[in-house]
């Protein structure tokens, strides 16, 4: 019996250690760094070049852990990813999408905007920043690409080259409810 109470007590303090170590480990991180968020900015450039080349890099795999972790900012979809999905051929929606997520966050972190959700104008600058870059990634990607054409790409280019794009995103669907 003395035995049996003596490895009970060893696995109940094994237990405890166990998840003292993991809620350590799992424990919220702090805000974001200068660093980090010149990073950002920095690979959202890059990304306009090859939005592919930077999604499937380290520094692609980093955004997207920091994206989720990062505590006081609030990046995620929007209406323009939506549109955006369904504006470019199969092989290109998860750069796209990726690539428009990156350009979000660096316009947030730019223009210190926590969550564009909290106020209109953030939400529709946020999405237009968004849609900005996917166009900026797509004029550098056809000439190489040419096989990328899209007709909902060269609308929206069109409409901001006609300093028009403003009222584009205004009138993007909204985001369909599941």
């Amino acid at each position: 019996m003395i035995h049996k109470n003596k490895f009970n007590s060893l696995i109940f303090s094994l237990f405890i250690l166990a998840i003292s170590i993991s809620s350590s480990a799992f424990a919220q991180r702090g805000p974001s760094t200068e660093e980090e968020r010149a990073r950002v900015v920095a690979l959202a450039k890059a990304s306009d070049l090859d939005p592919r080349a930077v999604m499937e890099s380290e520094d692609g795999m980093w955004f997207l852990n920091w994206r989720r972790e990062v505590p006081e900012y609030e990046i995620g979809l929007d209406k323009g990813a939506y549109w955006a999905k369904t504006a470019v051929k199969g092989d290109l929606r998860k750069a796209t999408r990726f690539h428009h997520l990156l350009s979000v966050a660096a316009f947030q972190v730019q223009h210190q905007i926590l969550n564009p959700k909290k106020n209109p104008e953030d939400e529709l600058a946020v999405t237009q920043a968004g849609i900005e870059g996917l166009l900026r990634a797509y004029e550098n990607l056809l000439p190489r690409r040419p096989a990328n054409f899209s007709k909902k790409m060269d609308e929206a280019l069109k409409r901001r080259n006609m300093v028009d794009l403003k009222a584009f995103v205004i009138n993007l669907p909204p985001i369909p409810e599941d």
